[in-house]
């Protein structure tokens, strides 16, 4: 299983406690949670469950015939359900694994009410091992995490199975050149299931004809699927999505696109980032400050929300070149955002701290500046701030950006000392190699990094 090691050894590792164990795993749609809890579960006594939109009464009996190992629903009251659960448990590991969790409480909380009645009278010797999975954050994080769920205070631990960081992503697009591969991954981002379903064999053009644009295409609707997942009504959720694709960063600027007051956007903003669509941003050196920015973070539903979905009704399926084109163009210039985001994941991997970026004025220029990446990091109680570069261009980058790196590191505030990281698509100068002044990395060590 590609990409989910650390996560299976936190599971194993909770397993092997021997005591009551009660872990939340959470994760957006698609991300990989289910394969993970089943490749955990294998050849260990208990039972795997996913939850049906169907009725408490009906999930309950196809949970009791699971556990009591019938081939037909059992009707069980839900005390002896967990009566049950609670003999199986009491002298040996029994695990007891409930995927879509949501679903058994969306309009009935009556389970986790009774769940926390069961987990009150069995944790002190019972060896269960009990994991609830969820696929919508905002139930899992409100009615499971929170301090308003009844089970709150249950919990011996938590996951939170995210999308895959580009190594792992790589991995699993064997045959794609690695400028092909970051695209993919700037398409769909880190999602198992999406990267599998390009094909190497063809072209990017042809995945993206094939993926999104056919009538029975997989991503054609799944932003939708996505969306209703968190959200019972989505749509003006979209029309914030539509705002950030379009470019409108500022609250101001996203209420007037969307027609609503600012106190309604902050609102839905809100709610996005807790899903992690959406992502705040702000200058490292002022955090508090009114100059945020916001923007998708979901890299699928950023390239399905500013580059599919505005030519999706004058796609032709006999004359295509032309939407297929500007989706192409559109994709080569979203490259240098997705550049600056797997260069991220590796300078925050490979020295260990705070990732962040930066941006304001140049007092004595008088232009608006920006730092593309700055990691902090502290070191015998200095503050030290990692600036970096990246350049997703085709051609070697020279010692001019690494003096305009530097120029601008001396415009932010809050460090004891400053280092610097220039990363580039197509290499350095041989001046700038020379120089020694900062790291460099291309776009190979990025991708295969570590090795």
């Amino acid at each position: 299983m590609i990409g989910r090691k650390k996560e299976l050894n936190a599971l194993n590792e909770r397993y092997d406690s021997g005591k009551f164990e009660m872990v939340p795993v959470f994760g957006r749609r698609r991300v990989g949670k289910t394969t993970l809890l089943k490749e955990f579960i294998k050849g260990r006594n208990g039972v795997y469950f996913s939850a049906t939109r169907g009725s408490l009464d009906v999930n309950i009996s196809k949970l009791a015939s699971k556990v009591l190992g019938t081939a037909s629903p059992v009707r069980m009251p839900l005390e002896d359900l967990f009566n049950e659960i609670r003999i199986r448990s009491e002298t040996e590991r029994y695990v007891l694994i409930i995927d879509e969790y949501p679903n058994l409480i969306r309009k009935n909380e009556h389970f986790s009410d009774a769940l926390q009645e069961f987990i009150d009278e069995v944790e002190g010797e019972s060896k269960l091992f009990l994991i609830l999975c969820g696929s919508s954050l905002s139930i899992m994080k409100h009615q499971v995490l929170s301090s308003q769920s009844p089970i709150y205070g249950r919990r011996t631990g938590q996951l939170e199975v995210a999308p895959m960081e580009i190594w792992d992503a790589v991995g699993m697009l064997k045959g794609f050149s690695d400028e092909d591969a970051l695209k993919v991954y700037g398409m769909v981002g880190g999602i198992p299931l999406y990267l599998k379903m390009f094909d190497p064999g063809i072209s990017v053009q042809d995945n993206i004809r094939r993926l999104f644009f056919e009538e029975s295409s997989f991503f054609r609707n799944e932003h939708e699927f996505v969306m209703m997942e968190e959200f019972d009504n989505p749509y003006t959720y979209y029309t914030v999505l539509e705002a950030l694709a379009a470019g409108h960063t500022r609250v101001n600027d996203i209420a007037t696109y969307c027609s609503l007051d600012n106190s309604t956007i902050h609102k839905h903003l809100s709610s996005l980032m807790a899903t992690s669509f959406v992502e705040r941003m702000f200058p490292v050196d002022n955090p508090d400050g009114k100059n945020v920015l916001y923007r998708i973070s979901d890299n699928f539903l950023r390239f399905q929300f500013g580059r599919i979905l505005p030519v999706i009704d004058y796609y032709d399926e006999e004359d295509s070149s032309e939407t297929i084109g500007r989706i192409l163009k559109g994709l080569e210039t979203d490259m240098g955002t997705v550049f600056e985001q797997v260069c991220g994941q590796h300078l925050r991997r490979r020295h260990r701290g705070k990732l962040g970026r930066w941006w304001g004025p140049d007092p004595v220029s008088r232009t608006q500046e920006e730092i593309d990446l700055i990691l902090t990091t502290v070191e015998d109680g200095k503050r030290i701030g990692w600036f970096a570069e990246c350049k997703y261009r085709n051609e070697p980058v020279g010692v001019d950006v690494l003096d305009t790196l530097k120029r601008r590191a001396s415009l932010v505030r809050g460090f004891d000392e400053s280092r610097f990281i220039i990363y580039a698509k197509c290499g350095f100068t041989e001046n700038l190699e020379r120089s020694g002044a900062a790291e460099l990395n291309r776009l190979e060590d990025v991708l295969y990094y570590p090795k």
